[in-house]
């Protein structure tokens, strides 16, 4: 039968993978930016055309993005989990609506990701321009984009209003977080989000690592 201290023990585990999880986060946010300014180029995301004619002649940059997606998704997974379990005192609706906009987030994110894949193998493989360019699949693969950082802006809004209540995390760090779910919902702005959220995981990954869970 599992006791207290088992229970303890699990949840000490789930918060220190959190942690590190958490700082992952901030390598892929930084790696995430270089790839997409150095290697992609502002321009080209923001130009159909040039994508499908990128993932035709040199398809790395768009992999070596998707592959920080699927980094991503492993442990922004285990991020909002760590989180759930570190604000669990707080034991509102409120906190399991967040955990459940955090899931849908990622679960957004995952679908992205391999369709991206697949739009860039079929790009490759059959040298269609529209297959990245005006086609169905790519204004599928946009709106996953879009409403995984929208979902995720959810979760972050909640989590950081759930934690200002039960005062658990530092408050500047809960207004960090209401300012960066309050961003996400405008899209355009990703960028400055993505920004944050290396400031964001560094600080949540050092609680998380230091502090005890709560009983």
């Amino acid at each position: 039968m599992i006791n207290q201290g088992d229970i303890r023990l699990a949840i000490s585990h789930l918060q220190k993978l959190g942690g590190i999880a958490a700082f992952i986060n901030v390598g892929v946010a930084i790696a995430t930016l270089a790839v997409a300014i150095l290697l992609i180029g502002i321009p080209t995301i923001a130009d159909p055309s040039k994508l499908a004619d990128l993932a035709i002649h040199n398809p790395l940059p768009l992999l070596l993005q998707d592959g920080l997606k699927f980094i991503s998704v492993a442990t922004s997974s285990v991020l909002i989990l760590a989180l759930a379990a570190y604000l669990r005192r707080d034991a509102s609706a409120l906190l399991s609506v967040a955990t459940g906009f955090g899931f849908f987030s990622v679960l957004c994110l995952l679908g992205n990701t391999i369709l991206s894949l697949y739009a860039i193998s079929q790009a490759a493989t059959y040298d269609q321009a529209t297959s990245l360019g005006s086609s169905q699949l790519n204004s599928i693969i946009g709106i996953l984009a879009m409403a995984a950082i929208s979902l995720d802006g959810v979760w972050c809004l909640l989590v950081s209003w759930t934690a200002l209540k039960s005062q658990r995390l530092p408050r500047f760090l809960c207004y960090l977080g209401l300012g960066m779910g309050v961003l996400s919902l405008l899209p355009p702005l990703g960028i400055i989000v993505l920004l944050l959220s290396i400031l964001w995981s560094m600080c949540i990954g050092r609680v998380l690592l230091q502090e005890e869970p709560a009983g």
